[in-house]
């Protein structure tokens, strides 16, 4: 058995960017890689299937399938997820998992691990899911931006060297598939629109003021924010800085765990993490 692990990823405000061949296409985007992410336990089978599950639950994984299809086409595995974070909330669970995946699969079948990032972005790019968290995560960072779109050496990836020693995430609603919102013409337009000229600016001059203040412009232009979303934004505003989780019913926060708890209320789902430079890896074998 091979085990690895993935940080997260959180998108603050992006575009996306559809080039000619899937390793230039992906998004531009200021981010923040997290602390909470991703393990993945592999087992090879002595079958062809590939069964996959997230806490002891068998689920259906097709991006962890084209993963393996990639890298040991042909042969089965058994695989088991623990998430830190909940999956379809902007926290970059999908990519953390495949990056994880095809690490340790990489591994297992003595490929180069450099070469996990590449397989883990085209899994996430066909199967729909995040356009950009691989290659921030694949960025040796606390805070990442990707000035060019797709995944190194195609893509480009910065870090400014911002760290956020502490971050409150708090879920909002129900889960919210990527393809979703970005099949909409009419939010990809608005998102090129604000992001394009945006993400210049904070490469010029970044700073957590501006992060913050981008974020909450972006979603609140590009239409992005639930009625849950905008109303916890407009009262957390009040009392620190926060912004909405490309792309889901999330927010995250500089306010701690507690604040939050009493600023939106004792129920609310909410989670401590804060930005990490730790690079995916295996953790045993």
């Amino acid at each position: 058995m091979t085990v690895a692990f993935s940080p997260g990823h959180i998108t603050c405000f992006f575009h996306p960017v559809d080039s000619e061949g899937i390793l230039k296409t992906g998004s531009r985007g200021v981010g923040i890689r997290i602390s909470g992410g991703t393990e993945v336990s592999v087992d090879e089978r002595s079958d062809s299937r590939i069964v996959t599950s997230i806490d002891g639950k068998i689920v259906s994984a097709p991006v962890t399938e084209n993963v393996v299809s990639q890298i040991a086409p042909g042969r089965g595995y058994d695989i088991e997820f623990i998430n830190d974070l909940p999956v379809s909330q902007g926290f970059g669970m999908s990519a953390s998992g495949a990056i994880s995946v095809a690490l340790a699969l990489c591994h297992m079948n003595d490929v180069p691990l450099q070469e996990a990032y590449k397989f883990a972005h085209i899994a996430e790019v066909e199967g729909g899911g995040g356009l950009g968290d691989v290659s921030a995560i694949s960025c040796k960072g606390h805070q990442p931006v990707r000035v060019k779109p797709g995944i190194p050496p195609f893509g480009e990836i910065v870090d400014t060297g911002i760290r956020f020693e502490r971050l409150t995430l708090a879920v909002l609603g129900s889960k919210l598939k990527t393809s979703s919102v970005l099949s909409d013409i009419d939010v990809r337009r608005r998102m090129i629109g604000y992001a394009d000229a945006a993400i210049t600016e904070f490469v010029a001059n970044p700073s957590k003021d501006l992060l913050y203040s981008h974020s909450r412009s972006f979603s609140r232009t590009c239409g992005l924010e639930s009625s849950e979303v905008e109303s916890a934004l407009n009262l957390l505003s009040e009392y620190g800085n926060a912004g909405m989780c490309m792309l889901g019913h999330s927010i995250f926060t500089d306010l701690g765990q507690e604040e939050v708890r009493e600023i939106l209320g004792e129920e609310t789902e909410v989670y401590s993490c804060s930005s990490t430079d730790v690079m995916p890896f295996i953790r045993k074998v």
